[in-house]
């Protein structure tokens, strides 16, 4: 007879920038053709959507733009599921980052073409039922040789599962203590007086429980602030960091 376990083991702990470690590995993964799909999931204004880019363009891609063809595209905002088989279809064989557009993988129909695109199967085969109108150019059937970052202010537990299962995944949901983390290696990062930083750490630390959207923008403000203002930047800053 099997013994029955009764008691819930712990997860293991991850740092916040172990986290963010892992994250420039997966992306270098994307980058490499090695995995076709990662989702990054969690709170805002942390870096997420910064940390993919740079992460991409380290690797030697090149980002669209309106005046140059590139090896990535961002996506953001809302998408119907034909504009969806669209856009795979028109960047097909480019890393596509869908940012904070969620309404991708939200509509079924949508969420049922991403699992064709994601798949494991040699030949990962999209096809489109419906009929396109005569203008139209798009095949009713394709290979699609993209690779696919989801970046999204989501909990990973409102992605469909099918998707979860197959992507590798990061998720940056923070308590309070961890945004502080994040925010001191950012404030560790940048240039600027030690002694200043130091100062707008500790206000932000001090008042951290009690803003209204801790994250790298409000920090960043406050220091602005604080080199903008002079002497009396605290209850400038305290009004903007909590209102």
């Amino acid at each position: 007879m099997k013994k029955q376990v009764t008691e819930n083991k712990p997860k293991p702990y991850f740092s916040v920038p172990e986290r963010f470690e892992f994250i420039t590995q997966f992306v270098d993964l994307i980058a490499k053709k090695k995995v076709n799909s990662f989702i990054l999931t969690g709170s805002g204004g942390l870096g997420k959507t910064h940390t993919v880019v740079e992460t991409l363009k380290k690797a030697g891609l090149r980002e669209d733009t309106a005046t140059e063809m590139g090896d990535f595209v961002t996506v953001r905002g809302y998408s119907t599921a034909k504009a969806l088989y669209r856009t795979l279809w028109e960047n097909n064989n480019k890393v596509i980052l869908f940012d904070d557009a969620d309404s991708v993988h939200k509509d079924p129909i949508g969420a049922n073409i991403l699992k064709a695109a994601l798949g494991s199967e040699p030949k990962r085969i999209i096809t489109w039922g419906a009929e396109f109108s005569k203008d139209d150019e798009l095949p009713n059937r394709f290979e699609f040789k993209g690779r696919v970052v989801f970046i999204s202010n989501l909990s990973q537990s409102q992605f469909p599962q099918a998707l979860l299962s197959r992507s590798m995944r990061v998720d940056l949901t923070l308590n309070t203590g961890e945004k502080l983390e994040r925010i001191k290696q950012v404030f560790d990062e940048i240039d600027g007086d030690v002694t200043e930083k130091a100062e707008v750490m500790e206000f932000i630390d001090q008042y951290a429980e009690v803003a209204s959207d801790l994250n790298i923008r409000s920090a960043l403000n406050v220091l602005k602030l604080k080199r903008d203002v002079g002497k009396n930047w605290q209850r400038l800053a305290l009004y903007n960091f909590t209102s």
